[in-house]
């Protein structure tokens, strides 16, 4: 993306909390905006601006990054740009770039002076979206999805026969998201191995299915979500670590189909360590299997994935923290020693987070909630 040429003016000049209540007003999305505007406040003056372009994120360069940059310092919310000849609406809160033409909308993102990466949720940065006058944002068929989801993950209260049936659609659910692999495939022998050796094969547990997750376009973003932390924190914190991810069948599914929608802390209750996606190590799989729930036959599952640490910080059980404390770190652990949590924050744990495999698994010797 050549923006070396063009001319930036302030698109407001009111204060950006105004600014902020206007867009929610005007139908820009309210938790999402909320978000974008704690992001605003958290984040020092960038250093570099990125759009999705084709797939991976593509510098903002020249003149009109500088002139951006000054536009955030002055806390604008908003500014406007010509970049390669074409018009552009740089939207802080929200986090997108709008072609003022054609209205179309992709990612933007960027990293400050002091190593902070800053990155819309993945459905700001599909690019190519135009937005209609009663769009606020999310698809028709996401809302639905969404909605369907959202019921799904209720209490179950039917009677034996439709939960069985509930039962065959969660595992056609999981089938759709991820492909079965056959005993006798390496994936399958290598992930299963990993899964039993580290206690849980002394549990009684026996997998029943590895299934291989396709990431497609979220394997590019994690990879340039890896370069980018690397850039601004040191070669090791762009290192990917495996770990695992427990929850219902449900939202395995959801997850590794459309991505993560809310984080599983609630089921630890006391022992979160934060409000975030807890993922224990790959030598830990005991500690999220216990955050799986089985089935009516009792089968559950728990997601190998990998996962963009960066720079970690201590959080104690109990904490409701939510994001880091400071800009000197991008996630959370429980301890820094012996790690056995490995802590993504809501604001990254679709850009940071990278599903896999799928093991599913039945096993007597744990207590699993029945959902």
């Amino acid at each position: 993306m050549d923006c070396s040429s063009g001319d930036v003016k302030a698109e407001t000049t009111r204060p950006a909390a105004v600014a902020a209540a206007a867009a929610a007003a005007a139908g820009g999305g309210t938790p999402s905006l909320l978000r974008g505007w704690r992001e605003f406040r958290r984040s020092a003056v960038p250093a570099r601006f990125l759009c999705f372009e084709d797939g991976k994120w593509v510098d903002v360069a020249g003149e009109a990054a500088a002139q951006l940059r000054r536009a955030f310092q002055e806390r604008r919310v908003m500014a406007d740009a010509s970049c390669g000849g074409k018009a552009y609406l740089f939207d802080f809160l929200r986090m997108v770039r709008i072609d003022e033409a054609t209205g179309e909308e992709t990612g933007l993102a960027w990293i400050d002076h002091r190593g902070g990466c800053f990155f819309p949720a993945p459905a700001a940065c599909g690019g190519g979206r135009k937005r209609g006058r009663d769009d606020d944002g999310a698809p028709a068929e996401d809302k639905a999805e969404a909605e369907s989801s959202s019921a799904a993950s209720g209490v179950d209260d039917r009677s034996g026969g439709e939960s069985r049936g509930a039962d065959a659609k969660r595992r056609k659910a999981l089938g759709n998201a991820a492909a079965s692999l056959g005993e006798k495939d390496r994936s399958y022998q290598v992930v299963s191995k990993l899964f039993l050796e580290y206690g849980m094969a002394q549990r009684g547990a026996a997998v029943t299915a590895v299934r291989k997750v396709a990431c497609g376009a979220r394997a590019a973003a994690f990879r340039d979500q890896g370069r980018l932390l690397a850039d601004a924190r040191g070669a090791a914190a762009g290192s990917a670590k495996f770990a695992w991810y427990g929850a219902s069948a449900d939202d395995v599914a959801a997850v590794v189909d459309r991505g993560f929608a809310s984080n599983n802390a609630p089921r630890l209750g006391a022992h979160k360590h934060g409000d975030g996606v807890h993922l224990s190590p790959p030598h830990c799989p005991y500690r999220s299997a216990t955050l799986a729930k089985a089935d009516g036959s009792g089968e559950a599952h728990i997601v190998l994935c990998r996962v963009l640490m960066g720079r970690p910080e201590a959080v104690p059980a109990g904490s409701s923290q939510s994001c880091p404390s400071s800009h000197n770190y991008d996630s959370a652990v429980d301890k820094l020693d012996n790690t056995q949590w490995y802590v993504v924050w809501n604001q990254d744990m679709n850009t940071r987070i990278l599903p896999e495999y799928v093991v599913s698994f039945k096993c007597s010797k744990l207590q699993l909630t029945q959902g």
